[in-house]
């Protein structure tokens, strides 16, 4: 199992900032953490890891988490780990602009790419910064 450095200044690993991607599709269509676990063949504290990102998934892995989630192409989750690093960088931006402590950065860097992306816009918004 690949462990993740949770330091405030850490740039999340390859494939890390999947996992709230991957909570959002189970999410949508209303799957339990049990549900897509077993069939998967993980267990239940390891997906809850993955959909943190505290734990990288293999691409073997994410290529059964994606077929089980509808998603056949692992293109998608190529193009939502791109998004997501730059919503990470625009939120790392803003949150430093605004002064909040880096202590509280992994925390909130764990939200989902929705909710980092609305975080990064108001702390942009509240600065007079136009973000990008």
């Amino acid at each position: 199992m690949n462990q993740v450095d949770r330091s405030p200044a850490a740039a999340p690993a390859p494939r890390q900032r999947i996992g709230p991607t991957i909570r959002e599709l189970r999410l949508r269509q209303r799957r339990s953490l049990s549900d897509l676990a077993v069939r998967t063949g993980i267990s239940v504290s390891y997906l809850s890891r993955l959909e943190k990102g505290r734990s990288v998934p293999s691409f073997t892995l994410l290529s059964r988490l994606g077929s089980e989630l509808g998603v056949d192409d692992l293109g998608f989750f190529v193009s939502a780990e791109h998004e997501a690093e730059a919503i990470d960088e625009q939120l790392r931006r803003a949150l430093t602009q605004s002064g909040i402590p880096e202590q509280v950065w992994p925390e909130l860097l764990e939200l989902s790419t929705t909710a980092r992306r609305a975080l990064a816009e108001q702390l942009e918004s509240a600065d007079g910064h136009t973000g990008g």
